[in-house]
């Protein structure tokens, strides 16, 4: 009876195993992402850098009621370190039409919850993705995924729409 219930009880665990999305799926998901919005501490910094297709969006800026103004600088990424101008964003249509002017295709969002952002004081997963998700909403036909970084790496993946 003993073994019968480890089988049943192996069997289930492997079933959840292999629902959840791999290690290389989580990776295509990322790179098919036409923005990705990454929630971490910018230490030595207060506003939110846009590198590439990558939006580090600073978790002081998501503790607060209202994001906004939300103030971000675009950065090469191969002159990282060359200051740019500061561009305030002051509502969800202006956060998603710079983000267009960015990627002008932008369908596919990513939201990338780095591991720093627990550090802010007051942060709230739950509250950012929810906020986020109220404005990435607004673009019809879209796709939105939820992403959990560690160390560097993507550990999980859940599709929001």
């Amino acid at each position: 009876m003993k073994k019968l219930a480890l089988l049943a009880l192996t069997a289930i665990s492997l079933a959840f195993m292999a629902c959840a999305p791999s290690k290389l799926d989580i990776q295509e998901a990322a790179v098919t992402s036409d923005v990705l919005v990454e929630v971490r501490q910018v230490l030595n910094d207060s506003i939110s850098l846009y590198v590439g297709n990558v939006l580090y969006l600073n978790s002081k800026q998501v503790v607060a009621d209202d994001i906004y103004p939300l103030h971000v600088s675009t950065r090469d990424p191969s002159e990282f370190e060359k200051l740019t101008p500061t561009d305030v964003i002051n509502s969800d249509e202006e956060f998603l039409d710079y983000l267009r002017r960015k990627a002008p295709d932008m369908m596919n969002v990513g939201i990338v919850i780095g591991e720093t952002a627990y550090n802010e004081v007051g942060f709230e997963e739950a509250a950012v993705v929810t906020k986020l998700t109220s404005i990435f909403q607004k673009i019809q036909g879209g796709s939105l995924k939820l992403f959990h970084e560690k160390e560097g790496h993507l550990t999980d993946m859940k599709k929001i729409y």
